[in-house]
């Protein structure tokens, strides 16, 4: 018997089959070749067939979306996007968590990491880093370091335009998987 998960990447394996990968590549930024996607992910070129499970489903998704290819450097948070209430318990417990939990005692950490991974320093919170996860999708880590009073606080932002390429239960797992790449 087949778990939900198997059946949600059989189906999206059967979506992305019936578009021409020329199609694919186009409007997801990707490239095909000897019968493969290769997904520009973190900084580092993944093939879809050799990905791990949780980022097969992921690289699934994005690549039958075809969303918006332009970012629109509005930053919207996780609640901002349809539905994401309902997972909101996860996204905190999955991604926003461990980031503070990793480098709320030293935010600086978080820039010298997100670099590795090709990001950006922005000038959110004590430390932040914007890094192109995808390459149409955009997220914004931020890091708030605690002090006498007050506990460490982290937030992840997305370019608005993510929610036009993954759901918000996608966005948890992309977040959560983004932020283990960068504690690890």
């Amino acid at each position: 018997m087949k778990s939900g998960y198997d059946e949600a990447k059989d189906l999206a394996a059967r979506q992305l089959a019936r578009i021409a990968p020329e199609i694919v590549c186009e409007c997801c930024g990707v490239t095909y070749e000897s019968e493969d996607f290769f997904i520009p992910w973190m900084g580092e070129r993944t093939a879809l067939s050799t990905a791990p499970d949780w980022n097969k489903i992921l690289f699934l998704h994005y690549l039958t979306s075809q969303g918006n290819k332009k970012l629109s450097n509005r930053l919207i948070s996780y609640r901002d996007v349809a539905g994401a209430r309902f997972y909101e318990p996860n996204f905190i417990k999955r991604a926003i968590n461990p980031l503070v939990k990793r480098f709320g005692k030293n935010p600086q950490n978080l820039i010298e990491e997100g670099e590795r991974f090709g990001g950006v320093k922005s000038d959110k919170g004590d430390a932040s880093i914007v890094i192109k996860v995808l390459p149409y999708i955009s997220v914004t880590f931020i890091i708030w370091k605690g002090d006498d009073e007050f506990p460490p606080e982290g937030n992840i932002l997305f370019d608005e335009t993510a929610k036009s390429w993954l759901p918000a239960e996608d966005l948890v797992v992309l977040a959560s998987l983004c932020v283990y790449k960068l504690i690890a």
